[in-house]
């Protein structure tokens, strides 16, 4: 439940920062979330890759939507890619990774400051 919760958080936040402020605020809202909303590094790792990843992947998409895929013919013959479709998945998979690290860092920051229990002889 939590992972969902941080899995929307995350995305809507980024949506709404990625109107205003550069690419990389989505790093810095992934690590924001997953530093306040506690979970495992994998949880913290699986919720920023997708959260970023499924937002960048719709704003690629509404932007080649957008511009009749003007902007995408000229990117991909910038890169070696041979279809549109390659290029927003791999838009969302770039993002997926920016907004993973940055949860996971997010998270393994938290667990720094958390105190672990010492291992009792009785245990």
């Amino acid at each position: 439940m939590l992972f969902l919760f941080r899995l929307i958080l995350i995305s809507v936040f980024t949506y709404l920062l990625a109107l205003f402020t550069p690419w990389w605020s989505a790093i810095g809202c992934s690590a924001l979330i997953a530093f306040f909303l506690p979970g495992n590094n994998f949880n913290a790792f699986l919720s920023g890759f997708m959260g970023v990843g499924l937002i960048w992947m719709v704003m690629a998409w509404k932007v080649n939507v957008e511009t009749e895929s003007i902007m995408s013919l000229k990117m991909i013959d910038l890169f070696p890619i041979d279809d549109v479709n390659m290029l927003i998945i791999l838009t969302a998979i770039i993002g997926g990774f920016a907004g993973a690290l940055g949860a996971f860092s997010g998270n393994s920051f938290r667990q720094i400051f958390i105190k672990k229990k010492e291992k009792s002889f009785y245990n």
